[in-house]
């Protein structure tokens, strides 16, 4: 049983020959389901939490990074297969895991190839792509150890399905750690020339738990979750090991 949840944007006049498409190719390719169409008022959470306890065996999200990575976090530890229809938006999600967009996304779907991956609980919540943080003026906590950022690190990533900061490779979400990645800026001598807006990987760690708090005890640093969800410090981020079901191309990159 299949159920669809296409996102709240794409009610655009633009989006509408695309939709038309996507609604062709899976009745043609056997793979049709219901059709929930969001608004602005519903929560795609709530209207999935509801759809696993009814039953439904995959659930079909189309829409954006943003869209995906709210599905997964309503659906660790389901068992329940996800899937994802990216539509024209830039999508790095869909590119690490190896999807085409718009309508030929649909074959993917078809072909159901699923593995199962990593997400990452962030205190009573979970998420699936990073943890974003703008500012070095945090404290690390580990079970065996404890990390003070330099000054110079203007952006610390807390990863699990997502590039690296350079661009280069992607975070592997079936290694059961979490990645975090400290950035700093090139070098000023490098600011001259045209590239003087990128930014370079200063180290990584893999851990499986890791708390993150202000140094100020009273004063707490906000976080962006998934591009999507805002959470201030203190912060326990944990893996959850192989909890989602998640149907992926044969050009993924993990």
């Amino acid at each position: 049983m299949y159920l669809y949840i296409f996102d709240s944007f794409l009610v655009k006049k633009k989006y509408k020959k695309i939709l038309d498409k996507i609604e062709t190719r899976i009745t043609d390719l056997e793979i049709s389901g219901r059709i929930i169409r969001l608004t602005i008022l519903e929560s795609i959470e709530e209207i999935i939490k509801e759809a696993i306890k009814r039953g439904v065996e995959t659930i079909v999200v189309v829409g954006n990074d943003k869209t995906f990575c709210q599905a997964a976090s309503a659906m660790v530890n389901s068992g329940v297969v996800l899937g994802f229809i990216p539509i024209n938006e830039e999508t790095k999600l869909a590119k690490i895991l190896g999807l085409p967009k718009n309508e030929l996304a649909c074959e993917v779907i078809s072909a159901r190839l699923v593995e199962n991956i990593d997400s990452a609980r962030i205190n009573h919540y979970f998420f699936l792509s990073s943890v974003q943080i703008k500012t070095a003026k945090i404290i690390l906590k580990t079970p065996s150890y404890t990390i003070f950022p330099f000054s110079q690190i203007d952006e610390i990533k807390i990863s699990n399905l997502d590039s690296l900061l350079d661009g280069k490779g992607v975070s592997n979400p079936k290694d059961n750690f979490v990645e975090v990645i400290f950035q700093k800026p090139i070098s000023s001598f490098l600011s001259f020339f045209k590239f003087s807006q990128e930014k370079i990987i200063n180290s990584f760690f893999l851990f499986k738990k890791i708390n993150v708090e202000s140094p100020k005890k009273k004063k707490e640093v906000p976080v962006l979750v998934d591009g999507w969800r805002v959470l201030k410090t203190p912060l326990e981020i944990e893996v959850v090991p192989s909890s989602l079901k998640v149907i992926v191309g044969k050009e993924r990159k993990f």
